[in-house]
């Protein structure tokens, strides 16, 4: 087995960056509302901790979701090569496309990606069930 890199889920970073403002903005209006003596100091150091806190946390939920590895496996059958893979899916989502030594498998999610292989192949057959890609193809 083989696997790689998965690029992460990048639509989460926006919406966690907007709702560390959102927290932060709240916080510091409370402080600069009651900016005398001792309250405003402690609550504008609150608010430095929980946000250094949250963007911790959200770094390790993004970092989290990249590990996600794509794992496939590429056995030679002699005049034949067939590609196992884990793709999400739906199944009309999922598309393998051959260029040459390439192949480029998309699945649901905006998922892409490429494999390069020994020998040029042209697609034979496709089964996509249960998330599991399933290729046939014959060499040139």
């Amino acid at each position: 087995m083989q696997a790689s890199k998965d690029q992460g889920v990048h639509g989460l970073r926006p919406m966690a960056a907007t709702l560390l403002a959102i927290i932060m903005l709240v916080v510091v209006m409370l402080a600069l509302r009651l900016q005398r003596g001792f309250i405003g100091i402690l609550l504008v150091a609150v608010t430095a901790f929980v946000f250094f806190y949250w963007i911790r946390e959200v770094r390790k939920m993004l970092r989290a979701s990249r590990l996600r590895d794509f794992i496939y496996e590429v056995v030679d059958e002699g005049d034949f090569i067939s590609i196992i893979a884990q793709v999400p899916g739906p199944e009309d989502a999922v598309n393998v496309l051959t260029l040459g030594k390439r192949i480029v498998i998309k699945g649901g999610g905006g998922f892409k990606k490429t494999l390069v292989l020994s020998h040029r192949v042209t697609l034979m057959q496709k089964s996509y069930k249960n998330g599991v890609l399933t290729v046939r193809m014959q060499k040139l």
